[in-house]
């Protein structure tokens, strides 16, 4: 049987952390307000085609702090609504213009690979505490709206872990890339993703970033300020 899989709605939310900063080390002290796009490959989606870029949207707020040269704390929190209604096989799941948020608050490692001295990379390793509500948002469980079934009225919190590589690809630009688990009481996920920072100076860059999973991708844009800690 095919589980639709909310917690991707939104985008796990939080991806590769990256900077904007061309220097020597890649930094991972930044703040960043995106615009979010959902991409959802519906039940019946042979039957019924969903068009990309079709199927819901909304806002996110980002930023991770670094506290030494290898470690740094990160967060979010976004809010999506779903233009479309779910089904699994014969299970109701959720209506459309529903609205879906979700917390994440979690802790990273970094790691020089030391593989270039003309374009840094660094492997990135990253855990985190993860938040998913319909409605009104509730911390650690359930919003208690019976008009939809949220993760069969358990409690929607749980967990994610991803690991990636990032690099300086040039004096402008730096990339990511890497695999995310995530897992919400009975549901569970694995997504693909990455992103491009494009450095407009060296405090604040546009960030484009895509998570793409089995049923569901997320697409983003968003303006990063980036400052120096490590």
């Amino acid at each position: 049987m095919r589980r639709f899989t909310p917690i991707v709605l939104i985008p796990c939310f939080i991806l590769l952390p990256l900077s904007a900063t061309a220097a020597e080390e890649l930094g991972n002290t930044w703040f960043e307000a995106d615009y979010i796009n959902l991409d959802i490959d519906n039940f019946d989606d042979d039957e019924d085609l969903i068009e990309d870029f079709d199927d819901g949207d909304g806002w996110a707020g980002r930023t991770s702090i670094a506290f030494s040269e290898n470690f740094f704390a990160f967060g979010g929190y976004s809010k999506t609504d779903s233009d479309v209604t779910f089904f699994d096989d014969d299970n109701f799941l959720i209506t459309g213009s529903t609205d879906v948020e979700r917390l994440d608050v979690g802790l990273g490692f970094n790691t020089p690979l030391g593989v270039s001295e003309t374009m840094p990379t660094d492997f990135v390793g990253r855990a985190a505490y993860t938040d998913v509500d319909f409605g009104d948002f509730a911390f650690g469980g359930s919003s208690g709206d019976d008009s939809f079934d949220d993760l069969n009225e358990d409690s929607s919190d749980g967990w994610f872990a991803d690991a990636g590589l990032r690099s300086q690809l040039t004096t402008w630009l730096e990339g990511g890339i890497g695999l995310r688990y995530t897992d919400i009481e009975d549901v569970d996920n694995v997504s693909v993703f990455g992103n491009a920072l494009f450095e407009l100076s060296p405090q604040f860059g546009i960030n484009v970033e895509a998570d793409v999973g089995d049923e569901v991708s997320t697409y983003m844009v968003g303006l990063r300020y980036t400052f120096d800690r490590y």
